[in-house]
This record gives C-alpha cells, sequence and structure tokens, in this order.
C-alpha cells in the first residue's frame, strides 16, 4: 500500500510538472533549430542565437531592461530598507496594519496596477501642462516643458512602484530577528545614528537586503504587463520586445530571446533560494527533530492529494464549460456594442467569448501559430483574401444567414472574395489622417504631414506595415497595390528617413485613443470610424482624407476552416447582420453599416436616440459620399514575395 501511496503521489507531481514545464523545454529545444520552424526539427545550431545578438531591435530592449531593473532594483532597495526600518520602530498593531497595505500590491493583478499607473501618469501630465504653461507664463529665468509623455521615466517609476514591497516584506523579519538592543547599545558607546545603521544594524540585515534585492530584480526583468502600460511608445522592455515579435512571423528568434530570458530568471531564483535555505537550514533541522510524527510519506500523500484536487478541478471546470453553447469571435477592440453580445446570448442561450486583435497582422500570426480556436474572425478585405488563398476559410452557408440580403450589393462580390463564398461585410470606413488643431497651426490636406520635421516627435506611425507603408506609397504617387520592389523600398526609405530624423514619436495601433485624446502627440494616423468615437473626449480634433488619396477598407465576418461551432457561428453573423445590429453598430463603432437599410435609416436613428440631428459632415466622415470614394484604393492581396519585402522592411525599420 505504501509503495501504491508513493507512485501515485510521484505520478501526479511528475504531471503536474510535465504541465508546466514541457512547453518550456519545447521553446528551449526549438531555439537551437536549425530551420526556421517552431515544429519541425532540422538539426542543432545556435544560428538565432547569433541571429539575437545582431538584432538591434532585441539589443535595445535588452538594455532597456538590465538599465530600468539595476536602477529600479538599486532604488526600491535602498526605499524600502528604510521603509522597513520605520516599520519596525512602530507599535505593533500599526505595523502590522501597515503590513497588510504592503502586501495589496504584490496580492493586486498586475493589470489593475498598471492601468491605474498609466491613468495616473496621464492625468499628472494634464496636470503638468497646465501647470507648466502658467509657470512659463509667469517668469521668464527658465522654461518647463509643457508636454510629457509615457517613456522611460514613467516605465522606470512603475518598476520602483511594484518592487518596494517585496523589499519590505523581506527585510521586516531580519529587523524583527534582531536586538532591538544593539541600536541602542551603539549609541549609548558614541556611535551617531547611521554609524549604528551601517556598523550595526546593516550587517544583522544584509541577507534580507540581498534577498529582496534579488527578487525585486527579478520582478523587474520579467515584467510585462505592467511595463506595458507605463512605456509608453519611447520605450520597449524585452518582454514587451517579445510580445511584439510574436505580431509578426514567430522564428526560433524569439525561442531564442526567451529561453535566455528563463534561464536568467531560473538563476537567479536559484540563487535567492539557495541564500534562504542556508539561512534557515540550522532552524529546519531543528523542527525536524522537534517534529518528527510528520512523515516525508504524509507530505508526499498531502502534495499528490493537492495535484488530484487541481486535475479534478480543473476537469469540472472544463466540463462546466463546455455545456452551454457558445461561439468564439475575434475581432478589433471597440468594434462591437457590448449590449449586442448579451442580447444574443438572450435571444440564443449561445454564449460569446469575444475576444480582440490589435491588427490583421497580428491575426494572421496568432492563427498560423495555432494558439486560437476562434469561430468567427472579423480582418479586413486583403487579409482575406490571403486566408482564402492559404485555405484558412470555411465557406459559408447562406441559407442559415438571411439578413444577408440585406447587404448592398457595393459590399458583394468583392475583389477579395469575388464569388460571395466566404464573407458577410461587417463595417466599411477609410483611413486618414487624425490631428489636433490645437498643437498644428495649419489645416492639414496632405500625407506629407506626416514626414515634416516641424512635428518631430509629435507623429504616430500607425502600426501596420501595410497602412503604413501604403501612406507612403500615396504621398510618392504610387499605387497601394504594387509590387514594383523599388517603389516599395522608396516608400521603406521615406519612412525610416523620417524616423532617423525623430519625426515619429513611435507605433501605435489602440494607444492611438490615449495619445490624441490627452493631447500626447499631434498628429496619427487612423480609421476614420475611431477618430469620431476620439471627437467625444477631444473636441481639438480634425480628420481629413489627403489629396493624395487614401485605402477604403471593408471588414467582413469569416468561419475559420473546422470551425469547432459553425452552427453558432452562422446563427451570429445572422444576428450582426440586421439591420437593428448594425444602427446600433455604427452609433457605437463610428464605421459605417453595408447594411443598406441600417445606413438609409441611420440620420433618423440618431435623431431619435439623442434628439437632435445628427451633423452632416461626421456623417460623411463616417460613411464617405461617392466624390471621396472616387480618390481611395482599396487594398488587394499581394504576393507572396511582396507580403515577405513587407515583412522585411516593416521589421527593419523597428521603432
Amino acid at each position: 500500500m505504501k509503495k501504491q501511496t508513493r507512485f501515485g503521489s510521484r505520478f501526479f507531481i511528475g504531471l503536474v510538472f510535465l504541465f508546466l514545464y514541457a512547453p518550456i523545454l519545447l521553446l528551449i529545444i526549438f531555439s537551437f533549430n536549425a530551420g526556421d520552424s517552431s515544429a519541425v526539427w532540422k538539426g542543432f545550431s545556435l544560428h538565432w542565437y547569433r541571429e539575437l545578438f545582431q538584432n538591434r531591435i532585441i539589443m535595445e530592449s535588452v538594455y532597456i531592461t538590465l538599465l530600468v531593473s539595476l536602477l529600479a532594483t538599486l532604488i526600491a532597495t535602498v526605499a524600502g530598507t528604510f521603509a522597513a526600518i520605520g516599520l519596525y520602530s512602530l507599535g505593533r498593531r500599526k505595523r502590522e496594519a501597515l503590513m497588510t497595505v504592503n502586501s495589496i500590491p504584490m496580492m493586486n493583478a498586475d493589470i489593475v496596477t498598471g492601468v491605474s499607473l498609466c491613468l495616473f501618469f496621464v492625468a499628472f501630465f494634464q496636470f503638468w501642462g497646465v501647470f507648466a504653461h502658467w509657470f512659463n507664463g509667469v517668469q521668464s529665468l527658465f522654461e518647463l516643458p509643457e508636454r510629457l509623455t509615457l517613456g522611460l521615466g514613467t516605465l522606470l517609476l512603475a518598476h520602483v512602484a511594484f518592487n518596494i514591497p517585496y523589499v519590505i516584506l523581506n527585510v521586516a523579519p531580519k529587523l524583527r530577528q534582531m536586538d532591538k538592543n544593539l541600536i541602542d547599545a551603539a549609541q549609548d558607546l558614541g556611535c551617531t545614528w547611521m554609524q549604528a545603521f551601517f556598523k550595526v544594524m546593516l550587517p544583522e540585515i544584509k541577507s534580507g537586503i540581498v534577498s529582496g534585492a534579488l527578487i525585486a530584480f527579478t520582478m523587474s526583468i520579467d515584467d510585462f504587463v505592467i511595463s506595458y502600460f507605463t512605456a509608453g511608445s519611447s520605450s520597449s522592455t524585452l518582454a514587451m520586445t517579445i510580445y511584439g515579435m510574436t505580431k509578426r512571423r514567430i522564428t526560433p528568434e524569439v525561442n531564442a530571446v526567451s529561453t535566455l530570458l528563463f534561464v536568467s530568471v531560473l538563476v537567479l531564483l536559484v540563487i535567492s533560494n539557495l541564500r534562504e535555505l542556508q539561512q534557515e537550514r540550522r532552524p529546519v533541522r531543528r523542527k525536524k527533530r522537534l517534529h518528527i510524527a510528520v512523515s516525508p510519506g504524509a507530505k508526499r500523500l498531502a502534495a499528490a492529494g493537492a495535484a488530484c484536487a487541481f486535475v479534478i478541478t480543473i476537469g469540472v471546470l472544463s466540463s462546466a464549460a463546455t455545456s452551454q453553447p457558445v461561439v468564439n469571435v475575434c475581432s478589433w477592440g471597440e468594434y462591437i456594442d457590448t449590449d449586442l453580445i448579451t442580447q444574443f446570448e438572450e435571444e440564443t442561450g449561445i454564449r460569446v467569448n469575444y475576444q480582440t486583435a490589435e491588427s490583421n497582422e497580428t491575426l494572421y500570426s496568432l492563427l498560423k501559430s495555432g494558439g486560437a480556436d476562434y469561430d468567427v474572425i472579423v480582418p479586413s478585405d486583403y487579409m482575406i483574401a490571403q486566408l482564402i488563398e492559404e485555405g484558412m476559410l470555411e465557406k459559408l452557408d447562406y441559407s442559415q444567414i438571411p439578413n444577408y440580403s440585406l447587404i448592398d450589393q457595393r459590399f458583394k462580390n468583392l475583389s477579395c472574395d469575388p464569388g460571395s463564398e466566404y464573407t458577410v461585410p461587417y463595417a466599411w470606413g477609410t483611413l486618414g489622417i487624425i490631428y489636433n488643431t490645437a498643437l498644428v497651426e495649419e489645416e492639414i490636406t496632405s500625407w506629407s504631414s506626416l514626414y515634416d520635421d516641424k512635428y518631430a516627435g509629435n507623429v504616430l506611425l500607425i502600426n501596420n506595415s501595410r497602412d503604413a507603408l501604403g501612406e507612403a506609397l500615396m504621398y510618392l504617387g504610387c499605387s497601394v497595390n504594387t509590387t514594383d520592389e523599388g517603389e516599395i523600398r522608396a516608400a521603406y526609405d521615406l519612412l525610416a528617413d523620417a524616423n532617423r530624423r525623430g519625426v515619429f514619436q513611435g507605433k501605435v495601433m489602440d494607444e492611438v485613443f490615449q495619445k490624441m485624446e490627452g493631447g500626447n502627440a499631434a498628429i496619427a494616423t487612423y480609421y476614420a470610424g475611431d477618430y469620431i468615437s476620439m471627437l467625444d473626449n477631444n473636441e481639438d480634433l480634425a480628420f481629413v482624407i489627403p489629396e493624395e488619396g487614401s485605402n477604403w477598407f471593408v471588414d467582413a465576418m469569416c468561419v475559420l476552416k473546422d470551425a469547432p461551432h459553425q452552427e453558432a457561428a452562422h446563427q451570429w453573423i445572422n444576428f450582426i447582420a440586421s439591420t437593428q445590429a448594425n444602427l446600433a453598430n455604427m452609433d457605437y463603432i463610428g464605421y459605417a453599416s453595408p447594411n443598406r437599410e441600417a445606413l438609409e435609416q441611420y440620420p433618423a436613428y440618431y435623431e431619435e436616440l439623442y434628439g437632435e440631428e445628427l451633423d452632416q459632415e461626421l456623417y460623411e466622415i463616417m460613411a464617405a459620399p461617392p466624390e471621396v470614394l472616387d480618390r481611395c484604393e482599396a487594398y488587394l492581396n499581394l504576393s507572396p514575395a511582396t507580403r515577405s519585402l513587407y515583412n522585411e522592411l516593416w521589421t527593419k525599420l523597428g521603432i
């Protein structure tokens, strides 16, 4: 029986560790793959490690990571040590209460900390802008900068903030173990407080300080979520760079950098744990003599029981989750009236798992990597053509989508789906320039403003290779669908030159909302519908379709090949294609509907909803009239060679 128990405990513990570390082991193995696949082994090679150390973007992110981690560790260690000493001097009740408060940031979700810090910094920057403007107006001795943005400074402050509690937690026990009379004795013998601190207290608590510093450095170097919300566009940590790399085609280079990061953190944790074991070795031995009744077998049995409970709990939860009909949807952020999700679930009993992607390229990368099991996706026209070409979409059963008859004829038989077999149009719109009239003196009419030195540091480049290079092509008088390598490289050179001159503040997608609404940038390229949303929070913003022309696009609902919930997927598409859903969506997302009834009825719908007439100028931005569309060009699917060139140049551009 004892042997069976021992076998069972080891088996379940082995399963848990296999589940945790098998993916990491696979990642490490394929970091030494001679080929560029993350699934097919082509032989052992250090090629990707050599590529890694030659990658400027990664090396810069390593520098930023080490700089921030070391500085944050140093500052947090000093601040946390003295904070712990201050807490140590308080009474027991006050000390315990404050230690509870100190534990909250460590237990708090990183997403909460990241978002709250981001909001705090943005609010402070707005206050600072007002203060600096007033200060510069009342004196002339020196001038304060009136505009602050997220960057290295905010990143460092964020890391210091979440590291201090860990230092306090490690130093506090050492202070409690120390004899309080030692400091008093040292001072009685003529030492100042600082002398007593360095000669008496510091040696006593040194191990706690070192442990706290190691943990702080580990937490800092490994952080992603908080860094993502506080780094801004100008600074990128290694974790953020890895995340950005996964948006494009995933190569073993990602495996290599992830392996090095894992090994670095592992080494630090081992050092930290060894120090703790060294300090606790003697007390532990005494405990063994005192608590001899607690056998190793009992401990193993408890561990096995915990593992079993974990596995059973996961199984039960998974079973409960799959018992209800579900449809998995991936679209863009802020691209649906969430009330429609609730309404659909109430009407059909089908649960909607709604996730977002940052760009068409992000979505494509996710699909190709096998990291998603979506039923319905909402890509743009050129990406739809690529997905059809690669056999990744399922032909729709339009008999289950009667609302497809409401789609305007001009949005059927599109170039991306000429036979109307794979798509139901979701929304359409245009790409243009959004600018802040409070920061830009003249009216913008041309793409040239994106590359103008007078807006240096105030231009946001869209984080989408097709749009960014397309803008440059249009400025150069070329088609956005050109396959001429010379024209494409000329567009890249235009972007690279502007970047070298410091024109671009950074690349953004949905971050553009915070930037433009908060007045943290003057010019950005983005979509008409999102401009309408931004306008609600910043009335100084304006939108223009440049005189050289632009892109007009159609986003459409598609079902992935072999989607697990195809019937539910068709129900969702039919529901969203209805007139009422399109009216609600138009009002929520600011994009024009392909549903002809909704497009016609929206002005009346708006007036009834808000009790005022729809601004015709805004309506023509939302639903561009024919004379504007005549100057615009839709993206076509490019050849694999041209797409590869785009990816190469976009990666080379960095930013």
